[in-house]
């Protein structure tokens, strides 16, 4: 009977490894792994999500773990700061090293798109594409955080993904970036 415990332990942890690496969800740097700020309130979304709604910051880029930290916490400071937002404006953030970090995440609203906050996710590029495209490895880890948000009930099966400029007057996501994300299957041209 002993015997059984000890091959329960190490199988475990074996099964439970094997399962995170074949999820569709990516590694997700948290909010307390960056150390944001504490929201000043919080309003919570009702999924699943309708829409993703992508952006960029408009920002500078960023390769490294520790730059995209740095850059996120900018971010949000500005976000709280100056425009006197409760936190940053979007649900997630992607990193030129390739990583997602968290925002506001699936269940909180956010504040990047006026009239759509209610019902998408803002998921914003680090960075300015307007005349520059986003890399493979920021591209794969968007859309593997889409389809991570459908598989965990976050989104809707059929969501939408559009551009910010598709449904307010700004440039975001930059044409170069508006361009690339029209290949992916859950974007849609008509809002």
């Amino acid at each position: 009977m002993s015997s059984v415990k000890y091959v329960f332990f190490i199988i475990l942890p074996i099964i439970l490894q094997t399962a995170r690496a074949d999820s569709t969800c990516p590694d997700i740097i948290s909010r307390s792994q960056w150390s944001a700020k504490t929201a000043k309130f919080d309003n919570f979304l009702i999924p699943p999500l309708q829409y993703v709604v992508i952006h960029h910051t408009a920002t500078p880029e960023c390769e490294t773990r520790s730059q995209c930290t740095n850059r996120v916490k900018n971010i949000q400071s500005y976000h709280m700061d100056e425009l006197k937002w409760s936190d940053i404006g979007y649900s997630f953030l992607i990193g030129g090293d390739g990583n997602v970090y968290e925002g506001v995440g699936w269940k909180k609203e956010g504040a990047h798109t006026y009239g759509y906050n209610k019902k998408s996710a803002g998921l914003a590029f680090i960075g300015s594409y307007e005349d520059k495209k986003a890399s493979e490895k920021m591209l794969t880890a968007a859309h593997k955080l889409i389809l991570c948000g459908k598989s965990e009930g976050a989104l809707r099966p059929d969501v939408k993904v559009i551009a910010g400029r598709q449904v307010v007057s700004i440039i975001s996501p930059g044409m170069e970036l508006y361009n690339q994300i029209q290949n992916w299957p859950e974007w849609t041209s008509e809002v």
